[in-house]
């Protein structure tokens, strides 16, 4: 392991949660802008586990829309 994965490493180890997944989150979103550079990643085309990123996300939170009512009506200007 390199001194920057050790140190990051340690660094998730010692913050809360909320500060954690904070601070994975930056790491990806770098990871993933530097192979957009590299041309490793395809601009325009997502990353094959990007559904599943998503879905882990609103973890148990359900996907559908509930019936959102009838339009508020406006009056004219």
């Amino acid at each position: 392991m390199t001194v920057i994965a050790e140190q990051l490493d340690a660094k998730l180890k010692s913050l809360d949660a909320d500060a954690a997944f904070s601070l994975e989150k930056l790491v990806r979103d770098a990871l993933e802008l530097v192979g957009t550079q590299n041309g490793t990643i395809r601009p325009g085309h997502l990353p094959p586990d990007f559904f599943s990123r998503v879905a882990s996300e609103f973890g148990a939170e359900p996907f559908e829309r509930p019936m959102q009512g009838d339009s508020e009506k406006l009056e004219g200007l």
